[in-house]
């Protein structure tokens, strides 16, 4: 723009903050309260001088110099004047890069910070990290279609992101609590509609918990011997001896949906932390533009969006039970069969 200032006005679609050196900002912030149209062609360097000296940051200033700014008006640094659209377009495509990496970091550090009861307001950062992609979206949109065309293409092979090398929340004792209890007293399935396998980080536990729900969808009776049958029919880690007898002994009934919730939790908090890996890892892709670099982000958020929802329903849960009237009072004497999931009877 220092060769061709009076096409500046085409260009800002390219904010100050687009730049990663501040001086560099701080100059193309500058530029642009220049009204060019109004300046002689040798009296633009003067009128740049001018404009510097008004900015407030008296580094800056110092950095700015006629010298230094002057020396930043030559062919080495911009080849072609005429492509400043194009050369602005990757100084674009970079700061978006920088953008989602550090919203990736945040969310990071946010996930193994947070306490567990505290998981929703990690959630509520994913959901800002969701809007902050679509910010960067529509800057990207805002670029000239010409430019977009000539950088936003598409890469060769599939993205996919390095994979963590272990979690970072787990709560094993949450996670044997809650299917203990839940074994002790299945009936509290009902309670942990909220609760998925996949929340559990413990194959065995998860399998375990899996089969429950399984057997409860088909009202069957569930005790550790029909959970290790059940078990067997899926793939992965099937439940030893050892862990269906020490959840047959320790489980607590009565608590599944307290300890179902700091699982929920934990899961959610990783399930952050496992997001702002891939966004971040995402943006050190050099061969995602940013069209596809903010789709990939975003499908990395997905996870989060569906655990908001999900901790938002636990939440309301004993709310709504609570609500509701007491149910009426048995009889006497009642002659019903037993329910199917405690007792059953089959001749063959």
């Amino acid at each position: 723009m220092l060769f061709r200032p009076q096409a500046l006005a085409s260009m800002r679609w390219i904010p100050p903050g687009t730049f990663s050196r501040p001086d560099h900002a701080a100059l193309w912030g500058a530029l642009h309260s220049i009204d060019f149209t109004k300046v002689a062609p040798n009296d633009v360097p003067a009128a740049v001088t001018a404009a510097v000296a008004k900015i407030e940051d008296q580094g800056i200033r110092h950095l700015l110099s006629p010298s230094r700014v002057s020396g930043l008006a030559n062919p080495g640094v911009c080849p072609d004047p005429r492509r400043a659209p194009l050369y602005g377009g990757m100084v674009l495509e970079s700061a978006i890069h920088r953008a989602v990496e550090h919203a990736g970091e945040r969310l990071r550090d946010t996930a193994r910070q947070t306490e567990v009861d505290q998981a929703l307001k990690a959630l509520e950062q994913a959901d800002g990290t969701g809007r902050r992609l679509a910010q960067l979206d529509a800057a990207w949109k805002a670029a000239p279609e010409v430019v977009r065309n000539l950088l936003d293409t598409q890469p060769e092979q599939p993205v996919t992101p390095v994979p963590r090398t272990e979690r970072a929340r787990v709560d094993l004792q949450a996670e044997g609590e809650t299917v203990a209890s839940l074994l002790a007293e299945p009936r509290q399935l009902a309670e942990v509609p909220w609760l998925q396998d996949k929340d559990f980080s413990h194959p065995e536990l998860r399998a375990v918990y899996r089969a429950m729900r399984t057997l409860d969808e088909r009202h069957a009776p569930i005790d550790p011997l029909t959970v290790a049958w059940e078990a067997q029919r899926h793939p992965g880690a099937q439940p030893s001896d050892q862990v269906l007898a020490e959840l047959q002994h320790s489980g607590n009934p009565g608590t599944a949906a307290f300890t179902g919730e700091q699982v929920l939790n934990t899961a959610a908090l990783d399930r952050v932390d496992a997001a702002g890996h891939d966004i971040r890892n995402y943006a050190r892709h050099p061969s995602l533009a940013p069209g596809a670099l903010v789709d990939h982000a975003g499908q990395a958020l997905e996870p989060c969006l569906a655990d908001h929802q999900r901790i938002q329903h636990a939440e309301r849960e004993p709310e709504l039970a609570g609500d509701k009237e007491p149910a009426p009072a048995a009889p006497a004497e009642s002659h019903q069969h037993p329910a199917p999931q405690h007792e059953m009877e089959i001749d063959l």
